[in-house]
């Protein structure tokens, strides 16, 4: 099973994105997603390429947002897809049976896009407001996230959008089997003690 925590990393953070990731790892994180809306495809595959090896390095699973070639040119465990990205059925096709092809949930409805193909976990929310997405969805009460996690089972469901790991109790009440945080570490004054608060609430 995955691990309960996954950290995002933050266009709007003043690290680069590899400093973000090795800050989480260092504070416990074995889970990163490089999530990089502004590079050249050539710096991207770079950055992710350098990830992938910090994160083999600390036993981590390291994903590429929204792009399977990314992924698979930067030899990443696997994928997360938001709902304007590439169909979940092209990813598995392209990066193969044994490689993570995540997804955005944020409502329901959104489950019919997946039929028949195989996803390994879903993000799910947003839980509250967040800045580091642009497009926000409408943000769920506790009665609609624990509505979708249990729409979406027997996926592990994360919640995901400003969470903080105080949020950790209730939200695992709710049916998640995770969290996903981006600015909670990567816009921390000390990243590597704020990784090292959500792996220890997770944790709990």
């Amino acid at each position: 099973m995955f691990p309960r925590l996954q950290f995002l990393t933050l266009d709007a953070s003043p690290l680069t994105h590899r400093a973000q990731a090795l800050a989480a790892l260092e504070g416990g994180v074995r889970w990163i997603q490089l999530r990089a809306k502004h590079l050249r495809e050539d710096v991207w595959i770079a950055e992710a390429a350098a990830i992938a090896e910090l994160c083999r390095d600390y036993g981590a699973t390291f994903i590429v947002n929204d792009s399977p070639q990314v992924a698979l040119r930067a030899e990443a465990d696997g994928v997360h897809l938001g709902g304007d990205d590439a169909s979940p059925a092209a990813a598995r096709t392209l990066l193969g049976d044994f490689a993570i092809v995540g997804v955005t949930l944020n409502e329901p409805a959104h489950l019919a896009r997946f039929a028949g193909v195989r996803i390994d976990y879903a993000g799910v929310g947003p839980f509250r407001h967040t800045a580091s997405k642009q497009k926000l969805a409408v943000i769920h009460t506790p009665e609609s996230l624990a509505a979708l996690i249990t729409a979406a089972a027997p996926l592990p469901c994360y919640a995901i959008g400003g969470v903080t790991a105080t949020d950790w109790s209730a939200l695992r009440a709710l049916g998640a089997h995770g969290i996903a945080v981006s600015g909670a570490i990567a816009l921390a004054t000390d990243p590597v003690s704020a990784a090292k608060s959500l792996v220890e609430a997770v944790s709990a």
